[in-house]
């Protein structure tokens, strides 16, 4: 007897110890209840965990090879350590970074001489800066880097496009754009991914980049591209325009902003960029530490600079217009991860992943009935009878939610059972009360 009631007290604890806790949102709970709608199939999952390869891409590519006289295996070879070169780089350092690195050269070395190319004169002193100091510089794509590029980095990149876009289309379907600015347009995979949605509306594509190879290639390929973009709506410039007017209706820099020398010159084209800006801006970059930290600073940026002006706030992955949780709170990068298909050229396909960090910005106020669902932002991990999500929220912080049937209810449970990394959760929070019943 003494057992049995110990139990009932520790279960009641146990029921009252949690101060909140969520559950599905009403609308969303009825649909469910009622069979309208399918737990797998609930408003917050993404819609495209695996995005199919172009169609048209894999013999557009092999005819170009052909034409070109271009080794298979080298132009696979050479995008490979390409793309590990992307992957792998870091953020250029500031000149106040360098000058406190030069010091500590001096310091370590016992050399004070204040003329940094006398210092770097010595080969101990020019090892350990060398060590001290990344390298950064930027890539310059000629023709054969560019293939080398188109080979590896097309189908990822033009993944990630689809899925961030897709997102767009299907929380703002009142969105129809006619214009579209792309920053660093590269091989036009922008331009692949907005004609999956917004083919028939878009009749600007206005594309900036540096590489005039880059462009020469992008040409080649849309003439190639299904759906058809009529060629008569895409204008290409190698550099990008000092006036703020036209405006577009979304404006994108996808993998660009790591070619940019210095924050200064990041920021720069980031309010450029803002101001072109008449609905929606993306700003895409790796999913590592480093490209995680060029997004948290365009974030910011914008935030911050719209303070005083027309308003900004943030349409996506952030459920909330506060700092970022991530970037203050650990090490780790914000990311998200997406399947793909690698391209047939030289080594059989293979299914892989892309990990890519990324914010969607909307100019204006967040509207009222902005929903703000928790995103997870790290895989769900599934066990029995209970679902682990590591959730960010409205309320701007990171949190780890245990869900179960029993605790949250059936429905609750069996959305967040059915949801992955990078989905939102329609669920609200529920205040419970901290003390034990009388």
């Amino acid at each position: 007897m003494t057992t049995k009631l110990t139990f009932v007290k520790y279960r009641q604890m146990r029921w009252y110890s949690t101060k909140e806790k969520m559950r599905v949102v009403d609308t969303v709970n009825e649909q469910l209840t009622n069979k309208e709608l399918k737990h797998k199939h609930h408003p917050g999952k993404s819609k495209l965990s695996y995005i199919q390869q172009p169609s048209w891409l894999l013999h557009t590519v092999l005819d170009f090879l052909k034409d070109e006289i271009i080794s298979h295996k080298s132009v696979w070879e050479s995008g490979q350590k390409l793309a590990s070169y992307l992957h792998e780089r870091h953020i250029p350092f500031e000149s106040v970074d360098i000058s406190i690195k030069l010091n500590e050269v001096r310091s370590r070395t016992n050399m004070y001489t204040e003329n940094k190319e006398d210092l770097l004169k010595n080969p101990k002193a020019l090892k350990l800066f060398k060590q001290l100091v990344y390298n950064w510089q930027p890539v310059k794509y000629d023709k054969y880097t560019s293939l080398s590029y188109l080979v590896n980095r097309s189908v990822p990149e033009y993944s990630v496009l689809c899925r961030i876009m897709n997102e767009i289309n299907i929380n703002d379907t009142n969105f129809t754009p006619k214009t579209l600015f792309d920053f660093g347009s590269g091989i036009g995979t922008v331009m692949w991914a907005a004609s999956q949605f917004w083919l028939k509306s878009i009749y600007e594509y206005y594309c900036i980049d540096t590489s005039g190879d880059m462009n020469n290639l992008s040409e080649y390929l849309i003439k190639r591209a299904k759906p058809q973009i009529p060629l008569k709506n895409i204008f290409y410039r190698q550099f990008l325009p000092a006036s703020p007017t036209p405006t577009y209706d979304i404006v994108v820099s996808a993998y660009s902003l790591f070619e940019l020398p210095d924050q200064n010159s990041r920021l720069e084209v980031i309010a450029k960029l803002w101001e072109k800006t008449e609905n929606y801006l993306i700003i895409v970059e790796q999913g590592t530490r480093a490209g995680f930290t060029i997004i948290n600073e365009a974030r910011d940026f914008i935030l911050n600079y719209t303070k005083q002006t027309s308003g900004a706030h943030v349409f996506s992955p952030c459920p909330h217009d506060l700092a970022c949780p991530r970037y203050t709170s650990d090490d780790t990068p914000c990311n998200f991860e997406i399947s793909y298909q690698s391209l047939r050229i030289a080594t059989p396909s293979k299914y892989l992943k892309e990990r890519y960090s990324y914010v969607v910005l909307k100019k204006g106020e967040r509207s009222e009935d902005d929903y703000q669902w928790p995103r997870i932002v790290r895989p769900t991990m599934k066990r029995s009878k209970h679902v682990i999500c590591r959730l960010c929220t409205s309320s701007g912080k990171l949190e780890e939610q245990i869900f179960t049937t029993w605790k949250n209810g059936k429905n609750t449970y069996r959305c967040s059972r059915a949801s992955k990394w990078g989905d939102c959760l329609p669920f609200e929070t529920e205040e419970k009360s901290n003390e034990e019943p009388k």
